[in-house]
């Protein structure tokens, strides 16, 4: 014998050798086991056999019985013995036997029409009294049952189902009962079934549940999906949950339902808040909330609308106002808000210079009139309702950037114009480059028009004309900033060059010529976003800010920027420039109105 380490193992081995029955024994019993089976199985078919039959042998309704009644509906054996009477009677009394029968069969055609039809239902119920459907379905299942019987089990299968049990006695145990998944799908609580009904459902799954064994439920659920926890939830909730669903459903079958909930007096409430013109809702906004507040409805009904006030009276003053007001009310808020981001001071500000006349003229007591127009800035919007000529309000700044400060000639003359200009006469000192003359800072609200000629001393000359940023005003040139229109004077004409910003063409295109005398026209409306360069007055070019480069007009310290090129010969390099401000008109009334 081979060496072993455990010499019991072959001792074992003889003892389960002598226990094991002999093939033929396992024949006598798998033989012994289905006849056994057969005569159960025809035992239960005979009895079950002679039940059905007893039973139908039984039924109220047979052919005899059918029969016996249509003859008493139809009174044939009473006609038949009429007509078989003696002959030898008197024919008057025969005759009057004969209509008696007539008159009344027809007097009672409606009632025997009535009784021969429930016979005719009758019969049609016999036929319906045996399901041969449902008894062909348990004979299938009966036949599916034997096909199940399996003494042998597949290898493959018994070495998965061994990997199995070595598995859940390292794992924790799981509750892998497939009928208590099916419970659980059929208790859910949405479902409100009963006890009863739940105990009676499990006692009959449990007699079936050799064929639920069979069911895979790997997949029960569909993709990505799981069944609702609603288990989870209290009864209040889902009460909530089911109280909701039917709402959904009246809603769609139901329009009193609907509109019942439109005119509620939670919605109603919440709708007049929304509908407050201050809140400046879309059309398309308020409808879509509309619609997820009637769908929500029975989350909100319990809500005291009641309480949604702090002051009411105040909310119905204001809810009271018409458009207009309501839209100079806005006017007069944005203003405050403008002159706080320039910076400008209420001293400085033009309802501060009517308030020192109004004291001059009135008995005001003086710090609530100013803390009343610090709030309502009311006299700055003024300058909105008329036209109005900043040029006299306008100033310009000269940069430290290669001693523009020292460069840089501004002059106003006589017709109300700037003349801006590079005047290296008296400078002493080596700087020649670039450099840059802006304006104080642009009012983000109003629309200006700015018109500029150019006069050139050398061929070619560079131009940029735009807006940059006030604080880099010393540090670099406007035109990184990105809202510059770049050209050349040269052979007599203005040709673009571009790629500075303002390079998007609405009208002409980049290879059109303008005249070098040409005046162009700058558009500017911050607050609106566009930046504009037209030949004026023939406006027959246009070009304006790349669309990506309008956030960069949002920034809060932008000015009007020229670009300033010294030369090596010391004479003047002039732009001549007619500034006008437009206000209360759009870009559009300018343009139309060729202004």
């Amino acid at each position: 014998m081979a060496p072993l380490n455990d010499q019991q193992i072959v001792q074992n081995i003889h003892l389960k050798a002598k226990n094991f029955n002999s093939t033929q024994s396992v024949h006598n019993q798998i033989n012994s086991y289905f006849t056994q089976l057969k005569d159960e199985i025809i035992k239960k078919i005979d009895v079950a056999q002679k039940k059905a039959i007893n039973q139908a042998l039984e039924m109220p309704f047979g052919k005899e019985q059918i029969l016996k009644r249509y003859q008493e509906i139809s009174q044939i054996q009473n006609l038949k013995s009429l007509l078989m009477q003696d002959q030898n009677k008197s024919f008057a009394l025969y005759q009057k036997q004969c209509k008696d029968f007539i008159q009344q069969v027809e007097l009672n055609k409606a009632k025997n029409t009535q009784l021969l039809q429930e016979l005719l239902n009758q019969c049609d119920q016999i036929q319906q009294l045996i399901d041969f459907d449902r008894l062909n379905k348990s004979k299938i299942f009966l036949l599916d049952f034997l096909d199940s019987l399996n003494f042998f089990e597949d290898q493959t299968q018994s070495q998965v189902n061994s990997d199995n049990n070595l598995n859940n006695n390292i794992l924790p145990q799981q509750d892998n009962n497939k009928i208590d998944q099916l419970m659980k799908l059929i208790s859910n609580k949405t479902n409100y079934c009963s006890e009863e009904f739940l105990n009676q459902i499990r006692q009959q799954l449990q007699k079936l549940s050799h064929f639920f064994e069979q069911i895979s439920f790997d997949k029960m659920n569909q993709e990505g999906k799981k069944a609702i926890r609603f288990s989870e939830l209290n009864d209040e909730k889902i009460n909530n949950v089911n109280e909701y669903v039917e709402h959904l459903i009246k809603l769609q079958d139901d329009p009193q339902h609907l509109q019942s909930v439109k005119n509620s007096f939670q919605i109603s409430n919440l709708l007049n808040v929304l509908d407050n013109k201050f809140n400046f809702i879309s059309n398309n906004y308020r409808d879509n909330l509309m619609r997820y507040l009637i769908e929500t409805y029975p989350f909100s009904k319990n809500i005291n609308t009641d309480e949604m006030f702090s002051e009411e009276q105040s909310f119905n003053i204001l809810r009271s106002l018409e458009t207009n007001y309501i839209k100079e009310f806005v006017k007069i808020v944005k203003k405050k808000e403008n002159l706080n981001e320039n910076g400008q001071n209420f001293d400085n500000s033009q309802t501060y210079r009517v308030q020192q006349k109004i004291l001059e003229s009135f008995i005001f007591e003086k710090r609530e009139l100013e803390n009343t127009l610090k709030q309502f800035p009311i006299f700055d919007l003024l300058l909105l309702l008329k036209e109005k000529s900043i040029l006299n309000e306008l100033q310009f700044q000269k940069s430290n950037l290669y001693d523009g400060n020292q460069r840089i000639e501004i002059v106003k003359n006589m017709n109300n114009q700037f003349e801006i200009s590079i005047n290296q006469t008296y400078y002493q000192g080596s700087n020649k480059g670039i450099t840059n003359c802006i304006s104080q800072i642009l009012e983000r609200d109003k629309k200006y028009i700015f018109r500029i000629q150019f006069e050139k001393r050398n061929d070619p000359n560079y131009f940029m004309i735009g807006l940059m940023k006030n604080e880099n005003f010393n540090r670099y040139y406007g035109y990184n900033d990105q809202m510059s229109y770049y050209f050349r004077l040269e052979n007599k004409k203005m040709k673009y060059y571009g790629g500075y910003g303002i390079d998007k063409f609405v009208k002409g295109d980049k290879t059109q010529l303008l005249d070098e005398n040409s005046t162009l026209e700058l558009r500017v409306w911050l607050e609106g976003k566009q930046v504009e360069v037209l030949n004026y007055p023939d406006y027959s070019y246009k070009v304006e800010i790349q669309d990506k480069f309008k956030q960069n007009l949002s920034q809060k310290d932008l000015c009007l920027y020229f670009y300033l090129e010294g030369t090596k010969i010391n004479k003047s390099q002039k732009k001549h420039q007619q500034l006008s401000n437009f206000e209360n008109q759009s870009m559009e009334e300018i343009q139309n109105n060729n202004i």
